[in-house]
């Protein structure tokens, strides 16, 4: 089977390396001639390692993905778009397209790639934590004990779930609809609640004497402002009663916690996620916040932003999520609310239904149901 992934970061090359054992593995990566064929995976939990051959690495999409059986897209969430307007002239009539992970607003673009007879699909979570050592040659990482994924149509999840976990080898949860996918993939409501309790209080020019780690020094005051944009979440699911939303799991019972404090030590204590850094960058000898991060560009106007578009739809209130936003309009130079209400000039980029034409609770139900 021909597998192409687009996005050579960490979590594209440990994918790259699980199939290419079995499959011819074509990667797209924009510093092809930085990658050798042979790069070496080493697990983190077991400290064992091997040998992944990778059949090609290019830069053009062509070669990528003509022909190719499944292709997966890793890319941040604003270049997901681009990446499916380029591949679309190249996908066979069957090919599975897969976003890694099906971040808000990918599904509002699938509609090219059902019209070359390719199936859409996007998983709500990353298949393993993983941190490129050398990038092109070597990756560390942890395979996950399961994820789950939605298609558009619903009618193809089964089918895709069953591939996937095939290549993975791992379990794939096929879910009712793709809408728990945008509510759930890449964790947008931890992200900012983090970055919310981190910097609120300080000024644009804070700086530290070290990077914080992001998740082994979470506090309670994290937790308390997830937990919130977490309830106000299901509330939004609750309004949506003729979709099947039951998978949206609470974060508490994710956890298996039932109060802050116990959710902050619990989120210390994962030890996957103990290397992983605060978005910053380091200058004249401190760390500065990075506000071109992905933890920024991509968790706000396609994360955030678009549980907001639907709390909008659905008439729920959201102090918790509009505290954030409304944060990040004068951290980030955006403006998300105009006297309070949702309809700010810089939410045209940002991937809220309401931009894709879904502004009624009827059409987000004949949306997710097709």
């Amino acid at each position: 089977m021909k597998i192409a992934i687009l996005g050579a970061g960490n979590v594209g090359t440990a994918m790259a390396c699980y199939m290419a054992q079995d499959h011819d593995v074509y990667m797209h990566s924009s510093k092809p001639d930085a990658w050798n064929n042979d790069i070496v995976y080493k697990d983190k939990v077991t400290g064992s390692q091997f040998v992944a051959k990778i059949k090609c690495v290019t830069d053009r999409y062509d070669v990528a993905v003509e022909s190719a059986d499944v292709i997966f897209i890793t890319y941040p969430s604003f270049m997901v778009e681009a990446a499916l307007d380029g591949i679309a002239p190249y996908l066979k009539k069957g090919a599975k397209v897969g976003i890694v992970p099906g971040t808000g607003g990918a599904e509002f673009t699938h509609a090219k790639v059902l019209e070359k007879g390719a199936e859409f699909f996007g998983m709500d979570r990353v298949p393993c934590v993983a941190r490129i050592e050398e990038y092109g040659k070597s990756v560390i990482a942890s395979k996950k004990a399961k994820t789950r994924l939605a298609a558009i149509p619903n009618a193809a999840t089964e089918e895709i779930a069953q591939t996937v976990s095939d290549l993975l080898d791992m379990e794939i949860e096929a879910l009712s609809n793709y809408l728990i996918v945008t509510f759930t993939a890449s964790n947008p409501i931890v992200h900012t609640a983090r970055l919310f309790a981190m910097l609120r209080d300080r000024g644009d020019d804070a700086s530290w004497e070290r990077n914080i780690p992001f998740y082994a020094e979470w506090d309670d005051e994290a937790s308390e402002i997830m937990m919130g944009c977490d309830d106000e979440l299901h509330q939004i699911c609750d309004v949506l009663d003729k979709l099947d939303m039951s998978g949206v799991v609470p974060l508490t019972k994710h956890y298996e916690v039932e109060t802050v404090s116990q959710m902050s030590a619990k989120i210390r204590s994962i030890e996957s996620m103990q290397h992983i850094l605060s978005p910053m960058v380091e200058k004249d000898g401190r760390f500065v916040i990075d506000k071109e991060s992905r933890y920024f560009k991509e968790d706000m106007p396609y994360g955030l932003c678009v549980v907001k578009g639907f709390a909008v739809i659905c008439g729920v209130e959201t102090p918790y999520i509009d505290s954030i936003l409304q944060w990040y309009e004068g951290f980030g130079n955006v403006e998300y609310f105009v006297q309070g209400d949702f309809v700010g000039k810089d939410l045209k980029e940002a991937a809220i239904p309401q931009n894709f034409g879904i502004e009624t609770k009827a059409q987000v139900y004949d949306f997710y149901l097709q």
